[in-house]
């Protein structure tokens, strides 16, 4: 039975006449990669090297893809259990309704609500709901004259701000309530850069780890102009990669899209703010998926062309 690496040495390697093309990264990880002209000798020491150190790291590997979704989800829910959040829902006199989250620390919160004449109501919240936790509510007209302020307890039950034109009509209605725990733009950024910070040192170690073994057998090589483009690299996985490394990729890309959409689809649903990052990683996402699920494609096809 085949080991999930099995095949991905052979990835790197293009026939080219007289040899091989064989293809690395830069051993600076960013950078333009590196091509060598490789005869059949060379490709076989080439690739068993390969292979030999994808066996070594293997159980890090693995070991890694175990504790860092614990290290991840523990420091996560550590986080979102930490301070509170302001919830501001406003509801507009066509009943349309936007709701938007602000951190609650210790010193409070603040937020203003514009009118369209330009006037504006602001509020203070003072801090997180508590017998003695207030919000004050201070009027501001267009000339920027301030009425006389408002202050109200905040509790459990929250707080409510009618806003009404000159005419005494309903512009909208703002509803305060305070929650437990960080926003969720706050834990999403917090996920992002604390998965980037246990994840970049991961990624280093194996590269500088794997070019330090290739160095001796790359030594002296000829460089080579040819590429090996995108549609090669994408051919060679098809025919040499295992399912069970298709299968951890794809999967693993699945999981991480459904959860991206989700939190988009609770914003949209929300009429929360959509963050740029989600939208991004989303993106990205859904071309990982569509990529290795077209390597999938290619695999059935050559399978059934072998038949």
């Amino acid at each position: 039975m085949r080991g999930l690496y099995d095949g991905l040495e052979e990835i790197s390697f293009k026939p080219v006449a007289g040899g091989y093309v064989f293809q690395t990264s830069n051993r600076w990880l960013i950078g333009a990669r590196r091509r060598y002209f490789v005869n059949e000798l060379q490709k076989t020491e080439i690739a068993a090297r390969i292979r030999e150190t994808l066996r070594r790291i293997r159980p890090f590997a693995l070991a890694t893809a175990v504790l860092m979704p614990l290290v991840l989800i523990a420091a996560i829910t550590w986080f979102m259990a930490r301070g509170a959040t302001l919830v501001v829902t406003e509801v507009d006199a066509a009943g349309v309704t936007t709701t938007h989250d602000q951190p609650l620390g210790k010193d409070g919160a603040t937020g203003v609500l514009m009118y369209a004449n330009g006037a504006r109501v602001v509020y203070a919240v003072s801090g997180p709901p508590s017998g003695d936790a207030t919000i004050k509510v201070s009027g501001f007209d267009q000339a920027g004259k301030a009425g006389a302020p408002c202050v109200v307890k905040f509790d459990s039950g929250g707080s409510k701000i009618v806003m009404n034109d000159d005419d005494g009509h309903l512009v909208r209605t703002v509803t305060l309530m305070g929650r437990t725990g960080a926003t969720r733009d706050a834990v999403m950024w917090f996920s992002m850069l604390l998965a980037s910070a246990l994840f970049a040192p991961f990624v280093v170690l194996i590269h500088v780890y794997s070019m330090a073994r290739l160095r001796p057998l790359l030594a002296g090589l000829p460089r080579s102009d040819q590429r090996i483009t995108l549609r090669d690299s994408t051919e060679r996985m098809a025919a040499k990669a295992s399912n069970k490394f298709l299968a951890m990729v794809g999967v693993g890309a699945a999981m991480g899209l459904v959860g991206n959409a989700m939190t988009l689809i609770l914003s949209i649903h929300d009429h929360r703010p959509i963050d740029v990052a989600a939208v991004a990683g989303t993106a990205a996402l859904v071309l990982l998926v569509a990529y290795y699920g077209y390597i999938a494609f290619l695999k059935v096809r050559l399978r059934q062309s072998a038949i």
